[in-house]
């Protein structure tokens, strides 16, 4: 039963031996030859377990966490970022009268009046220091989706792989390296299996009930035959 639940529920393989190695083991020490066909059972179900795929969670785990740590460095879209500009004619306070006015109407003239291209996609700038909510926000999709992995939650670590690559596409710089490989790395993670067909270990289980129930019933005609 342990190790159906292991198996089933937790996911988990290598439990799900261990606890049927110790049940092979009392099957032993009963040394009963009509346990025969039940420790048959439990050796094909034991091979069955050893020889299934299993994915390389913890390795999936480990990158995402490296990943992580790596958006901070990656360029963001030249776009996208805020210059810190100063005024052609130096600065407001150096002006006076008439001057100051003037500058202050055409600033705000070439604040309203600009031409642009309504077929260019027209990116929210962002001033220098905001730019780590926009990293952190890529972070924390990859370490929302390191924790789904452990989790097995396999529709949120998708969803998450998802959303930190369209980020990544967005604002950041495409024709970089860094972005490139962050974002292969990303796929190549989106496309690993994270859950593998497991095996049907609970023959043994049957086999050991129905021998349970017939030797019930043998002592009981016994006892009455008494």
């Amino acid at each position: 039963q342990l190790a159906n639940a292991q198996l089933q529920l937790a996911n988990n393989p290598e439990l799900a031996i261990l606890a049927l190695t110790h049940a092979d083991d009392r099957l032993i020490q009963l040394s009963d030859a009509r346990l025969t066909q039940i420790r048959g059972a439990l050796s094909d179900e034991l091979r069955a377990l050893e020889t299934m795929e299993k994915p390389d969670i913890s390795g999936l785990v480990l990158t995402l966490a490296s990943l992580a740590g790596v958006v901070d460095a990656l360029p963001l879209a030249d776009t996208l970022i805020k210059r810190e500009q100063t005024p052609p004619n130096g600065s407001s306070s150096e002006l006076t009268g008439i001057n100051r006015a003037w500058t202050s109407v055409t600033n705000a003239l070439k604040g309203v009046i600009k031409i642009r291209d309504t077929t260019e996609v027209i990116r929210p700038l962002i001033a220098p220091g905001e730019e780590y909510f926009l990293r952190a926000n890529v972070s924390l999709q990859l370490q929302a989706a390191r924790l789904a992995l452990l989790r097995g939650e396999e529709a949120v670590f998708r969803q998450s792989l998802d959303d930190a690559d369209a980020w990544l596409a967005e604002y950041y710089d495409k024709d970089s390296t860094g972005v490139i490989s962050a974002r292969k790395t990303i796929q190549e993670i989106h496309g690993s299996a994270i859950t593998v067909p497991v095996p049907d270990i609970s023959r043994s289980i049957f086999l050991l009930r129905q021998f349970n129930e017939l030797s019930k019933a043998g002592a009981a005609e016994a006892g009455q035959n008494r």
